[in-house]
C-alpha cells in the first residue's frame, strides 16, 4: 500500500514503453487521420493537432496515474480541464504561427520534393508539440501533488489556515 491508500503496481520498463508507444502511435494517426479525412476545410489541421494532443497528453497522464496506484486519483478536475485548454490554445496558435511563418522561412525548412528529405518545419512543430506535451504533463502532475497533500491533511500552515 502506497500513503494515497492505492496499491503500488510495479510495471517493467518494457511493458511501460510498449505502452508509452501505443499512446503515441495512436495520437500520430488519429491527428494524420483527421486531416486526410478533412483536408478541404481550413480548420482540419487545428483540429488534427488538437486532438491528437489531447489522446498524447490524457494517454500518457493515465499510464503514469495507473504506474503510481491503482487506487482513487487522477480524476479530471476543472483545474486539470483548465490547464489542457489554455495549451490546446497555445497548440492553435503554435499551429497558426507556423503555416503563417511558412513564406519567410528558409527553403530547407520548408521543402517537400524528394532532393531534400528534410522536413524541417513538420519537424519543428513536432519539436515545439513534444515539448508542450512535456510542460503540461508537469504542470498537472503538480496539481495532482499538491491536491493529494491537501486531502490527506499533509497541507502547509498556511494552506491549513486557508481551509478552516
Amino acid at each position: 500500500m502506497n500513503k494515497f491508500g492505492g496499491k503500488t503496481v510495479q510495471v517493467g520498463k518494457k511493458t511501460l514503453y510498449s505502452r508509452k508507444r501505443r499512446v503515441y502511435i495512436f495520437a500520430t494517426f488519429l491527428t494524420v487521420s483527421i486531416f486526410v479525412l478533412l483536408h478541404s476545410y481550413p480548420w482540419a489541421i487545428y483540429f488534427g493537432f488538437c486532438s491528437g494532443y489531447t489522446v498524447l497528453v490524457f494517454g500518457l497522464r493515465r499510464i503514469e496515474l495507473s504506474n503510481k496506484s491503482t487506487g482513487k486519483g487522477g480524476s479530471f478536475t476543472s483545474g486539470v480541464l483548465l490547464t489542457h485548454a489554455t495549451f490546446l490554445a497555445i497548440v492553435v496558435g503554435w499551429v497558426w504561427m507556423g503555416l503563417a511563418l511558412r513564406p519567410y522561412l528558409p527553403y530547407i525548412l520548408t521543402t517537400e520534393d524528394s532532393s531534400h528529405p528534410f522536413f524541417g518545419l513538420g519537424f519543428l512543430g513536432v519539436v515545439g508539440l513534444l515539448l508542450l506535451e512535456l510542460i503540461e504533463q508537469r504542470m498537472l502532475r503538480a496539481k495532482d501533488d499538491s491536491a493529494m497533500s491537501i486531502a490527506n491533511g499533509n497541507a502547509t500552515d498556511m494552506n491549513k489556515e486557508a481551509f478552516k
